[in-house]
């Protein structure tokens, strides 16, 4: 089942889809997402694989050649959107100084290929919530709405500015080499953001990556500007703060984020948000 959930005239277009087995060319109209909500999809994408489970999506645009395949025992379930290059070019030139650069970046053949996780990304908690009202058939007040198709196009170059910075600061000669390099950095960075809590060791961290220890901290400090200790410490103080503004005790935060007292942790806190702990939570 491929359902078209909403179409108009400026190749804006939400597609719902439920399937089993399919082996086809899926092609990318606009700037294109794929999002799977059940079960997993093989996408050959510029000629590199891109397996997507449950909770992922892909993105790609006109520019992107790629063949979907489908092979599951239970349905795969997901959402097929189309926002169309005026969207994009419009939010683009309105949200960024340099929106000439990151239009570009999306729209041509300088697209970088990926797959993104739904609770990494500004774009996956649109997704997840228009998928739900498409699935309970609320939908049609809010996918009639052109506002819809520009909150998705804010949420995707918000995300791809970041990508596009950092990819930028790759300094390999060929831009292939940049990309694989990248794709292993932002998996372990991924890896960091889904077990901030737990205590990886650099060797199980690079091993996400499949590079050296050494080449993984070097690669991931020129690229994001930090190193993955200072970056996994950072996530953990931003948990913290959370834990904070739900009226958790400082104490207790400084015992559950692993700190061996309470002056290391609000040293800590206020580096990072330039106040302590005890005056956030006033």
């Amino acid at each position: 089942m491929n359902q078209i959930i909403y179409k108009d005239e400026e190749k804006n277009a939400i597609r719902f889809s439920k399937i089993t087995k399919i082996e086809a060319e899926m092609p990318f109209t606009g700037l294109g997402i794929k999002y799977v909500d059940e079960g997993e999809e093989t996408y050959y994408a510029n000629n590199k694989k891109f397996t997507i489970k449950k909770g992922e999506y892909i993105i790609g645009n006109n520019f992107t050649s790629s063949i979907v395949e489908i092979n599951q025992k239970q349905p795969v379930q997901g959402l097929c959107i189309d926002i169309s290059t005026e969207i994009i070019s419009e939010v683009a030139d309105y949200h960024d100084i340099s929106g000439s650069d990151i239009k570009e970046f999306l729209l041509s053949n300088q697209l970088f290929i990926n797959r993104y996780n739904i609770k990494n990304t500004n774009l996956g908690g649109l997704l997840v919530e228009l998928n739900n009202n498409v699935k309970s058939g609320n939908y049609q007040n809010d996918i009639l709405k052109d506002h819809l198709f520009y909150s998705l196009a804010e949420s995707i170059i918000e995300d791809q500015r970041f990508i596009y910075d950092h990819l930028n600061k790759m300094n390999f000669k060929k831009v292939k080499t940049n990309e694989d390099v990248f794709r292993t950095i932002l998996l372990a960075k991924s890896f960091i953001d889904d077990h901030v809590m737990d205590n990886f060791s650099l060797d199980q961290i690079s091993l996400q990556a499949g590079i050296s220890k050494y080449h993984f901290i070097r690669v991931f400090k020129n690229t994001f500007g930090i190193s993955p200790y200072q970056y996994q410490k950072h996530k953990r103080l931003e948990k913290a703060k959370i834990e904070l503004a739900r009226g958790r005790s400082v104490s207790d935060i400084a015992i559950l984020f692993g700190y061996p007292d309470l002056p290391t942790f609000s040293k800590a806190f206020k580096q990072a948000f330039g106040q302590f702990p005890s005056h956030f939570s006033k």
